[in-house]
């Protein structure tokens, strides 16, 4: 038996989520698989959350995010990429995730970067948190679906018989990752040319006033310059 280490922990609980899935994952199979009892687990995490947070940052290490190129849209793709490669190779945990509610160090510098891309493509700041979190949930989303799908029997013949348009859906044959890049990179686009028209409405009216808050402000004023005078 080797030293325990939050790595060897980390590793061996991965590979049990990858083998079983989530039901398989509990403190006594991983202590199982490192030779040793539940409770020396403990004096390393102190509970299955923290076990699942190990896992998820062992996971997220095993490949480390391609490098910025200074194109944000670019740089985007680059990312999405990224995070789709490792759900792949990990389907579970996503499920895993979400059971334990967990936020781990990987994770939020994931978060970081992604934000700070989407600042770089020149929308207001508002607008591009707005970006942000779309276009993280809508690919986690997507690709939650690829991989459903990739374990999924399609309907057969018998219940696409009367339905055309759906029998022409589950017989299409398409590459993934093309699918996959053709999905996100209309999405960036797209969420990029929306949200650029609706903020500068709000630009417009800050380089008009000085301030958002100038027009408002004038009003009351405006409103007293004319009781005064009718007087």
């Amino acid at each position: 038996m080797s030293e325990l280490s939050s790595a060897s922990i980390a590793a061996a609980a991965l590979a049990i989520v990858d083998a079983k899935g989530v039901a398989g994952f509990t403190i006594r199979a991983v202590a199982e698989r490192l030779g040793v009892t539940p409770m020396a687990l403990y004096h390393h995490v102190s509970d299955k959350a923290a076990l699942a947070a190990l896992v998820v940052d062992a996971a997220m290490s095993e490949r480390p995010m391609a490098t910025a190129r200074g194109i944000w849209r670019e740089d985007l793709w680059e990312m999405a990429r990224w995070m789709r490669a490792g759900t792949l190779a990990h389907p579970a945990l996503a499920h895993l995730r979400r059971i334990h509610r967990v936020w781990t160090p990987s994770m939020l510098r994931m978060t970081e970067r992604w934000l700070n891309l989407w600042q770089q493509s020149g929308l207001a700041p508002r607008e591009a948190v707005l970006a942000a979190t779309t276009s993280s949930m809508a690919i986690v989303g997507l690709v939650a679906e690829e991989s459903l799908f990739r374990e999924m029997q399609l309907p057969d013949a018998g219940m696409l018989a009367m339905l055309p348009s759906a029998q022409a859906v589950f017989s299409a044959r398409h590459d993934p990752d093309a699918v996959f890049e053709l999905a996100v990179r209309s999405m960036i686009d797209g969420l990029h040319v929306q949200l650029s028209r609706m903020s500068k409405p709000a630009v417009a009216r800050t380089a008009r006033t000085g301030s958002p808050r100038a027009t408002k402000q004038a009003a009351p004023k405006s409103r007293r310059k004319q009781r005064r005078t009718r007087r």
